[in-house]
């Protein structure tokens, strides 16, 4: 009669540890989506002004179809998915930091956004504008850039 229900004990812990990785899945998931969203990175920090051009912008809305990107589609590495991950947790780490020790007031936004490729990466435009080569190709507009003769990235000519 014992060995009768071994299958069944075996097909429970299976089912258990299935059901586990679904559930740890779906937590972690939606953390990531939610934690992505422009009113989540102003919440913590002063960062109302670049939230406000955010949703003025064509990444926030502001375009013929609405679509929205989230913050971190332009703000975090998509090369992979270790460095999007290791991106996200330290620029939010940082973020939290600055808003916990400093007085954000003080801080000279325009710098920063004179600084803006070390925080826009390419791989994160290139994930959504992944046919822009060939879209281009007839112009000759990034062609440079394609080409790897220029050092300038997505944003040193899309300022906004």
């Amino acid at each position: 009669m014992l060995k009768d229900k071994k299958p069944f004990f075996w097909l429970g812990v299976a089912a258990l540890i299935l059901i586990g990785i679904i559930f740890s899945w779906v937590v972690i998931e939606t953390g990531i989506e939610v934690t992505s969203r422009a009113d989540f990175c102003g919440a913590c920090h002063a960062m109302e002004a670049m939230v406000k051009s955010y949703h003025d912008s064509t990444h926030g809305g502001n375009n013929d179809r609405g679509i929205m990107t989230p913050c971190t589609d332009c703000h975090v590495s998509h090369e992979n998915v270790f460095a999007h991950f290791l991106g996200k947790a330290r620029s939010g780490t940082h973020d939290a930091w600055v808003t916990l020790t400093r007085d954000e007031s003080t801080l000279d936004w325009q710098e920063l956004r004179d600084r803006r490729e070390e925080y826009v990466y390419d791989s994160g435009c290139l994930t959504c504008h992944r046919n822009l080569e060939a879209a281009t190709e007839d112009n000759g507009f990034h062609d440079a850039y394609f080409d790897k003769v220029s050092d300038s990235q997505c944003a040193t000519c899309h300022e906004s």
